[in-house]
């Protein structure tokens, strides 16, 4: 099967306490499953390990990521964020315009079911299912 992995994801197999279910999502990327995720992602997470006082924390950041494909944000890709940012804003149901991107990256390959911690935005874009490791069977 074919997901597109969110920050939340990654953060949850960073943090001292690692989430199983996370962890063991990620780890079905090396078994057969295939992941994407987006450069927003990418520096969402460098974010965290700029701030990190762990001198690994980057090496780990990458060693991690290497596990799903990543999708380079083009001009059709921020278009199609921006169209989706002002959409949801025009509503009143206004998310970050990362998780936007996000979104856009994932429709772009052709992907529908985004795999996060997040889904009270998620669910909110038009197109777009999020969904938790533990709702796919991980644990």
């Amino acid at each position: 099967m074919e997901f597109f992995v969110d920050t939340s994801i990654f953060v949850d197999c960073l943090r001292k306490d690692v989430v199983p279910a996370s962890k063991s999502f990620l780890v079905s990327m090396e078994e057969g499953n295939l992941g994407y995720t987006s450069t927003i992602t990418l520096a969402e997470l460098s974010v965290g390990a700029h701030l990190s006082p762990k001198k690994d924390a980057m090496e780990k950041t990458l060693d991690l990521i290497t596990s799903v494909s990543s999708v380079d944000i083009s001009s059709e890709i921020a278009i199609e964020g921006g169209r989706i940012y002002s959409s949801l804003v025009r509503d009143g149901d206004e998310i970050e315009l990362n998780d936007c991107l996000i979104a856009a990256s994932a429709k772009y390959v052709g992907i529908t079911d985004i795999v996060t911690r997040n889904k009270k935005h998620f669910n909110r874009i038009q197109g777009i299912n999020a969904l938790t490791p533990e709702e796919l069977g991980f644990k």
